[in-house]
């Protein structure tokens, strides 16, 4: 891995014919003329677009997709199901070849606005999707994904709650639960804790359960297009430095398929050692693969990097924080992690959460699932 750029450094624009829109009714033409179709509301029936009020707050759903014919129609289905009257939708399409368009065609009149045009990738399609939405709150929804019939709902009283008590406004994120389907078998997705140590254990929170106010959006800044699996983490990561207040919620709003690019466990990994060292730029590769050994929650998904583990990870990681003790990002993103623990062991300590939050997550599971089990 070559040293990186300090994430400081501004990442590649998504594209500069939308740089400083907000809230833009359309994507302006492009200058190469490859734009292959848009539709939806906004164009074919403005007076139909959907609008927050007084007491019920506008909630925009991003789907970016490319060849996902198969699932599309589900999508978009979960939206139009929706429970809370105020919720719009903007699909973004990569120029598919497998009749994705002509799903989102047949769907134009549920749609606030849709295009389809060739892209640089997920996270450029996101950036330039987040340019025109509209809501109190936005949240991206993948296109093999569907929402729970109450999720805008549980999304915007939470909003609503979370405002009557603050002392004062500011820039907040959500972050639900997820139902994970894996073949099979389902389970409950509980948000993990966001703080200064997920730089180091990469957040466990599903991206598509996670509901940002525009002032959020502004704080976090674009996805950085130069990752290309853990750009979500990196921009959750970006918000929780930017002081934006993070709120829970233990209802489940999304239901999650595993696979796609997140499914490639030697990507994730390899992405999110390129995160560290963009984030922390002084460390080098070896110090880089320590903190993974040491901090990385799914240590299944490191076998294949085995030949970069320390002889002796604790006297590794009192080293490197020796040597980076007037990084004080590093420092507190190290006492986050939990060096306290490791320091002193060669191998690496299993840590358990506490049994209280056992019991809690536990709680939250069953209730979900019964609850789940009776709306059936």
């Amino acid at each position: 891995m070559q040293e990186a750029a300090a994430l400081d450094e501004p990442p590649a624009p998504a594209s500069a014919a939308v740089a400083g829109l907000v809230g833009a009714t359309r994507l302006p033409a492009r200058d190469d003329g490859r734009r292959r179709a848009e539709g939806g509301l906004r164009l074919s029936d403005p007076g139909r677009c959907r609008h927050g009020a007084p007491g019920r707050p506008l909630v925009s759903y991003v789907t970016v997709v490319r060849n996902a014919r198969a699932t599309l129609a589900r999508t978009l289905a979960s939206v139009r199901a929706q429970r809370w009257g105020a919720v719009e939708h903007i699909v973004v399409d990569g120029l598919s070849g497998d009749g994705t368009l002509e799903v989102i065609e047949a769907h134009a009149g549920q749609i606030d606005y849709y295009v389809s045009e060739p892209d640089g990738g997920l996270y450029e399609a996101l950036n330039k999707a987040l340019t025109l939405v509209r809501g109190s709150l936005v949240c991206v929804l993948n296109a093999d994904d569907w929402l729970a019939p109450d999720a805008a709902a549980v999304a915007a009283r939470a909003l609503l709650r979370l405002e009557r008590d603050a002392v004062r406004p500011g820039p907040r994120l959500i972050l639900s639960s997820a139902w994970l389907h894996n073949g099979r078998r389902r389970r409950l997705w509980l948000p993990g804790p966001l703080d200064a140590g997920s730089w180091l254990r990469c957040p466990n929170i599903c991206h598509n359960g996670v509901y940002a106010t525009p002032a959020a959006l502004a704080a976090a800044g674009p996805y950085d297009t130069r990752l290309r699996i853990v750009a979500d983490s990196r921009w959750l990561l970006g918000a929780l430095d930017a002081g934006v207040a993070i709120s829970y919620c233990a209802a489940p709003t999304v239901h999650y398929v595993t696979g796609g690019l997140s499914g490639d466990v030697t990507r994730h990994v390899e992405d999110c050692a390129r995160l560290v060292a963009l984030r922390f730029p002084a460390l080098s590769e070896a110090e880089v693969w320590t903190l993974l050994h040491a901090f990385y929650p799914w240590t299944g998904n490191l076998a294949p990097f085995a030949d970069r583990y320390p002889a002796n990870l604790g006297r590794a990681l009192q080293h490197l924080a020796a040597r980076h003790a007037g990084d004080a990002a590093l420092r507190a993103s190290l006492q986050a992690a939990g060096l306290a623990r490791q320091i002193g062991h060669a191998r690496r300590v299993r840590t358990r959460k506490p049994l209280v939050v056992n019991l809690q997550r536990g709680l939250w599971r069953a209730w979900h699932g019964l609850r789940q089990a009776w709306q059936r």
